[in-house]
């Protein structure tokens, strides 16, 4: 099964991310949060692009998924100004499955954006329409929106035999977004 692999041989990765991502502190600085909108918008930006040029199979529902806009829609409310996008390192994306990795990633993101959401409107005051859109994933329907990619994923490993790329699309992802923070690209 793909989801517990992937889950088990990733979680090193997403605790060191995790770690390094400063948008749960207390208290947060509302010039703080803005500056993690827009490096993450630098690095969402060549990311989708990437995801986007792989073309994947219509079931994954990328164009629904794509964050780029939301963080462009909280950087707009909040008065930030998106950067350029990062010259840094990005995961090498060569086939679906990678991107398909890369999203699964992205997607945990999403999910784990929910309690980030709720953190941000105790330490801010902010709410989907007033900033926290990009944290806010696809509100009520994130959840939904979760069980569906990873059925499709599931599903799409099964047919395909690709859990190694997968897997390997994954990794390469959480060590771009690991390599960045560490650099200070976000907080830069």
């Amino acid at each position: 099964m793909i989801l517990p692999r992937l889950k088990a041989e990733t979680q090193a990765a997403h605790d060191r991310v995790e770690a390094l991502m400063h948008v749960m502190d207390t208290p947060l600085s509302r010039t703080h949060y803005v500056q993690t909108l827009r490096q993450l918008h630098r690095l969402y930006v060549p990311l989708e692009a990437q995801l986007a040029a792989q073309k994947l199979p219509e079931v994954f529902a990328f164009a629904e998924r794509r964050k780029t806009d939301r963080l462009v829609l909280d950087l707009s409310v909040l008065g930030g100004v998106p950067g350029p996008a990062t010259t840094g390192p990005l995961p090498t994306l060569l086939t679906p499955a990678h991107a398909l990795g890369a999203l699964y990633v992205l997607e945990g993101a999403t999910l784990g954006g929910q309690l980030i959401t709720r953190h941000v409107h105790r330490q801010l005051g902010l709410t989907a329409l007033s900033g926290a859109a990009f944290f806010s994933g696809y509100g009520p329907d994130t959840g939904r929106m979760w069980r569906q990619f990873t059925e499709a994923l599931t599903r799409y490993a099964q047919d395909t035999g690709q859990d190694e790329a997968i897997v390997e699309g994954a990794r390469r992802t959480f060590a771009a977004f690991e390599a960045a923070l560490q650099e200070g690209a976000l907080y830069a």
